[in-house]
């Protein structure tokens, strides 16, 4: 009998040593590498075959176009680029709210504080484009860093697109985070690179856009450091120019990587100067802009960008012919 039990008690540890080294084995293996043909599933038509040839080309040891991983930079815009930016910007979405849940406090500040206290109350979209720097910096003037990244990501995630019904966090182009995926599993450096203030890119990039917040460039506002104990705080001021936007982003891009990108992709005419810069490099690259044509997002097509784009021979990603789906659910 005690022999019987003994043999239960070493089958027993045998079998649970066996099932450790198979979750080891599983855990230590490397994922499968994506092949061409399951790449970019959500894409369709010319560009998805262009992109999937440039990608795999330039990070296959051997091809002719072969790009070297430290020069394998990416840069994507955020709004209208990664996800949609209709009726407003994120960005300005964020100020609009803080300024209407605090309108008493930020209006008696002074004239410039007032008038977008009584713009955001309007949702006077425009004032805010044509007063950047007081959008930028007035509503959280003040404020730590820290505190205002955090208040972005609340917004984002709970606040109603008017015209969608539906959250902003819902309204992620998909396509272009599943091409981020591709390019991050093929060896590039990814960035997104926006008009919107940095810290506002960074507290959306790394769970929705999957970029981490060391690669987000954008639009900075002075900081000014105070001690708080024993901890350093960075509070908000003025805007810091240039904003990032069409040559600014160029110049931003540059101080930060050191390079021009091999691939760049955009959709407004802020972008054109990133757009430029990339198409300089030494290596093969691919150049886009994304056309909204489709009635399952917004429809409003930039059509000076377009005959840019024709003219330097840039893709032109058609949400309509090119996406099999927009946010993934349609």
């Amino acid at each position: 009998m005690e022999t019987s039990r003994r043999l239960n008690r070493y089958f027993r540890l045998f079998f649970i040593f066996m099932c450790m080294g198979v979750v080891f084995l599983y855990a230590a293996a490397p994922a499968r590498a994506t092949t061409r043909l399951e790449a970019l599933s959500l894409w369709q038509g010319d560009v998805k075959e262009q992109l999937i040839d440039f990608i795999f080309d330039v990070s296959t040891t051997g091809s002719p176009d072969f790009i070297p991983a430290n020069d394998r930079v990416a840069v994507f815009d955020m709004d209208g680029t990664l996800l949609s930016e209709k009726p407003n910007y994120f960005v300005f979405d964020v100020a609009i709210h803080y300024l209407n849940e605090h309108a008493d406090e930020i209006s008696v500040k002074g004239p410039a504080y007032k008038a977008l206290c009584d713009a955001a109350k309007a949702h006077d979209y425009k004032y805010f484009k044509t007063h950047l720097p007081d959008a930028f910096a007035l509503p959280f003037e003040g404020k730590a860093y820290t505190f205002y990244r955090d208040y972005c990501r609340h917004v984002f995630e709970t606040a109603i697109n008017p015209k969608k019904k539906r959250p902003q966090k819902e309204l992620i182009i998909r396509p272009m985070i599943q091409l981020i995926d591709l390019l991050q599993e093929k060896g590039f450096s990814v960035y997104v690179v926006s008009g919107s203030l940095q810290f506002c890119i960074m507290s959306i990039s790394e769970k929705y856009l999957h970029v981490s917040r060391r690669n987000c460039i954008g639009s900075m506002v002075v900081a000014t450091p105070e001690k708080d104990g024993k901890k350093t705080v960075f509070k908000r001021g003025k805007l810091s120019p240039p904003p990032n936007l069409k040559e600014g982003k160029a110049m931003r891009i540059m101080m930060r990587t050191g390079q021009a990108p091999v691939l760049a992709i955009g959709n407004s005419g802020g972008d054109a100067w990133m757009l430029g810069f990339t198409a300089t490099s030494l290596y093969r690259t691919f150049t886009g802009i994304v056309d909204h044509d489709d009635p399952r997002e917004f429809v409003y097509r930039k059509d000076k960008l377009i005959k840019l784009a024709q003219k330097e021979s840039w893709g032109i990603i058609s949400m309509k012919d090119n996406f099999k789906s927009i946010y993934g659910d349609d």
